[in-house]
This record gives C-alpha cells, sequence and structure tokens, in this order.
C-alpha cells in the first residue's frame, strides 16, 4: 500500500505522494491479479480485479468507438447507461479483448460479472467488466471459472500491484499512483483522504479508486474533468479504441458516514485537484510505456487565445508522426514542429510565437533560432523530450503526452 511523502503541488502544499501506491491505497478496497489462463503456459498474470468492502458510488467513462467491445456494452447497462450508480467490483481480464465477437461476447462478459457476483454476494449488476489483448478472437469463459473465485479468495490490501501487472500487454511496465491529502474543508476538518489507480494503454484501461465520501453523480463529474486533462490529452494512436474504459470507485471511509462532498466546495476542490495529479501521472505513464515507444514526449502549449486553440496546437504538435519521428532518431530539424503549428488552424500571429525544446530556443519572431545542436542533445536525454510552444495570444494552456516514433 506504500507511506505518504509530502511533494510540493502548486494548488495543494499538502499533497503527499505515497510510494508504492496504487489502487488499492484508499481505505475500503482490495485488489488480485491471478493467471486464469487466458494466456497459456508461465503462469503469466491475466486476470485482475478490484473490490470493495461494501457497493460504493462509482463513476465511469468509455469509448466513443461505434465498435465498442462486449464489456463495455455489459458495463455501461450495468449502470444504466447513465455512467454512474453504485458498485462493488471491477473485474479485468488481459489476452483477449472480446472484441467484435457479437452476442457470443456478450453473454461471456455478462457470464464473468455474474461468476464475480456470486463469489462476492452482490448483484451481477454491481460488477463491471474490462478486457483487454487480441480483437476479434471469441473469449472462452473456463478461465473465467477457474480464475474469478481464485481473485475473490486472494483479494487483499496488499494486492493492487498483482491487479497492476494482470492487465498489461507484453513487455509494457505496471502503472501505478496514489496521493493522499489532509483536507482544510471545515465540514472535514482532521480527515485525510487518498486517491490511488493503475492503467495500461494503448487501449486505455483504468481503475480509480478514493475513500473520499462522494455521490455517484459528483464522482462522475469529478472523473470527466480529470479525464479532460489527463488521459483524453494521450496520443498514443490514431483515435478511442474498442475497449477504452475508465472506472472511478469512492468507498467514503475516510470521512465519517453521511457526509457527502458537495459541489463547489473547498473539499471538492481539493479531491478535483488529488484526483487530475494521479491521474496526470497515470497518463504520463501510459504515453511513455507501451509498444514501440522509447522516449515520452511532452507539449506544453501556453500563450493560446482560448482553451480550443490549445488544444488544437498540442494535439497538432503531439499527433505529427514527423514530429514523434524526428524525437525518435533526435534530429535537430524542429520545423516540424513549427509546421504542425501552422496548419492546427488555430488564432495567432507567427511573429509572436516561441518554440523551446528542453528548454533550448528554437523559434523567435517566426524564424528559428541558430542553436547548439549538441547542447540540445544532451540536455534531452533519453526518457523525456518537453516542447514548450508559446503562441503569445491570450492566456490559455494545456499539455499532451505521446510517445516517439521509432521506424519500421
Amino acid at each position: 500500500m506504500g507511506r505518504p511523502r509530502a511533494v510540493r503541488h502548486h494548488e495543494m502544499p499538502s499533497l503527499a505522494t505515497i510510494d508504492e501506491g496504487g489502487v488499492t491505497s484508499a481505505l475500503g478496497f482490495t485488489a488480485s491479479g491471478v493467471h486464469a489462463g487466458f494466456y497459456e503456459g508461465g503462469g503469466r498474470l491475466d486476470c485482475a480485479l478490484v473490490s470493495a468492502d461494501v457497493p460504493c458510488p462509482c463513476a465511469a467513462l468509455f469509448t466513443h468507438n461505434a465498435f465498442s467491445a462486449a464489456p463495455v456494452d455489459v458495463s455501461r447497462d450495468h449502470l444504466r447507461r447513465v455512467s454512474f450508480g453504485f458498485v462493488r467490483a471491477v473485474l479485468i481480464n488481459s489476452g483477449n479483448a472480446n472484441a467484435l465477437t457479437g452476442e457470443n461476447g456478450l453473454e461471456v462478459a455478462r457470464r464473468s460479472a455474474r461468476l464475480a457476483s456470486d463469489e462476492l454476494g452482490c448483484r451481477e449488476d454491481e460488477v463491471l467488466v474490462a478486457s483487454t489483448g487480441i480483437m476479434g478472437s471469441h473469449l472462452p469463459v473456463e478461465p473465467f471459472e477457474r480464475g474469478v473465485p481464485l481473485a475473490c479468495r486472494r483479494a487483499s490490501r496488499d494486492g493492487g500491484h498483482d491487479a497492476a501487472r494482470a492487465i498489461l500487454i507484453s513487455g509494457a511496465h505496471p502503472k501505478e499512483a496514489a496521493v493522499s491529502y489532509r483536507s482544510t474543508d471545515a465540514a472535514y476538518r482532521g480527515c485525510t483522504f487518498t486517491v490511488g489507480g493503475m492503467a495500461k494503454g494503448p487501449e486505455m484501461l483504468l481503475v480509480l479508486t478514493t475513500d473520499a465520501p462522494l455521490s455517484p453523480a459528483l464522482a462522475y463529474r469529478a472523473l470527466e474533468e480529470s479525464a479532460s486533462a489527463s488521459f483524453n490529452k494521450v496520443i498514443v494512436d490514431a483515435g478511442s479504441s474498442t475497449n477504452d474504459s475508465c472506472f472511478l470507485l469512492a468507498s467514503g471511509y475516510g470521512a465519517k458516514p453521511g457526509k457527502p462532498i458537495r459541489e463547489g466546495t473547498q473539499a471538492f476542490r481539493e479531491f478535483s485537484e488529488a484526483l487530475k495529479e494521479v491521474s496526470g501521472r497515470l497518463a504520463r505513464c501510459i504515453a511513455s510505456d507501451e509498444q514501440c515507444v522509447s522516449c515520452l514526449i511532452t507539449v506544453h502549449v501556453v500563450g493560446a487565445f482560448d482553451e480550443a486553440d490549445a488544444d488544437r496546437v498540442a494535439r497538432s504538435v503531439a499527433h505529427s508522426l514527423v514530429v514523434r519521428s524526428t524525437v525518435a532518431g533526435r534530429h535537430a530539424n524542429w520545423s516540424h514542429i513549427v509546421s504542425s503549428i501552422g496548419y492546427a488552424d488555430a488564432l495567432f500571429m507567427r511573429e509572436r510565437v516561441s518554440v523551446d525544446v528542453m528548454g533550448v530556443p528554437v523559434l523567435r519572431r517566426g524564424a528559428l533560432c541558430p542553436f547548439d545542436e549538441q547542447r540540445l542533445l544532451r540536455e534531452a536525454g533519453d526518457r523525456e523530450i518537453v516542447i514548450r510552444v508559446d503562441l503569445g495570444a491570450g492566456d490559455a494552456q494545456t499539455t499532451y503526452w505521446t510517445g516517439d516514433l521509432p521506424p519500421g
């Protein structure tokens, strides 16, 4: 579960990182990761369970892809198609996405939720499901029949790391994060709340947990805001996959019963900042640790006329295949960045635009700057390239994350 470690944060000085924290750092949750048999041989963890002690408020965001996978459709149904409600657990398998599998896939997804509900003693619609892996192949139910009872028996406060490993694709690293904070809201004075989570990409699956007391509707509001500033700003492929799912569960165990946080209060602002912090860390992990990615690219856009323009420019730079290939090859031809800014359809005067790479100026007053290429490459390092674009047109800003794109 990890221990808190203080970190400096511009909005919340009391925010503390939980070392080795994750999806079970918040009170009221257990998790497990087991080998069910979706991957043959080797005993690889491939079935994850995150469960609350009792049914609790939950909010979810799902893919916009018209060919949504069977577990996405089943989880939507369990949340009455409004994307929030009360749930007991989230069950995730890797190795098979259960996508483009028709009625058979829907029945297997329902059956897996039924197996978990029987083990946990809750209603079937209080279990949400997700899958990741190969698309178009029918998902067998037998691994669930073996794995779900085992996952329920092994679920514990120490099981978060195994759960995070069980949802991964081959070669990726576990993605976990957690923070805690002491509330300064008078209604929760003395209360310490925790937000934690686990994630995988590029097909995005995320489970976030908190012991802050939230209603289902308010959890959904906070999750929407957080995702718009984090997961929705990760560029890993051309668009939303068939299986993208993000869940937020709130036990409320960090405060006395009967005191849910209200929107517009200091308590809600604090929770939102903590959720955005965890979401941002997981988003960076997704962008930097997936197939064919050797280097994280962070694109900061400031000085935009409005938020829409900031998004257009940042997305254009982060999505540019030429920019990503340039970073992969550590070439110093940063004109591709400027070109991607130019076709972003944003409002600015080119004479006011500035571009810096790793703090080294590369564009001023509409012209490329002379710079020390060797110094820039030394500053760049191996794991992250930071591109800063100042449009000089206003006060709006945003940040996007992507990965480099090695050839072949």
